[in-house]
């Protein structure tokens, strides 16, 4: 194993415990305990989207297969814009 590599994790482990100990932020030390008990689960794979509801789901397949750019600008309109803009 490569010794830097087993400092730097040590180094970062010991920033994250002093970070933890010093903070009285009981919401912050919540989020972080849920946070990693939800990326810490090894048996299984973590998939975000079966977390999702039904409906969240059919929200993201339509966003998913929407065509790309059909609501962008051209550049020479952005540019227009921008002139016009810049004059106000």
């Amino acid at each position: 194993m490569d010794l830097n590599w087993l400092c730097m994790q040590s180094t970062l482990k010991q920033e994250l415990l002093a970070k933890i100990a010093s903070t009285e932020d009981e919401n912050l030390l919540l989020l972080l305990n849920e946070e990693y008990d939800y990326f810490s689960q090894k048996s299984q794979a973590i998939r975000v989207i079966d977390t999702l509801s039904a409906e969240q789901l059919a929200e993201l397949t339509s966003l998913v297969n929407e065509p790309f750019g059909h609501e962008t600008e051209s550049y020479a309109d952005f540019k227009n814009a921008t002139a016009r803009w810049r004059t106000k």
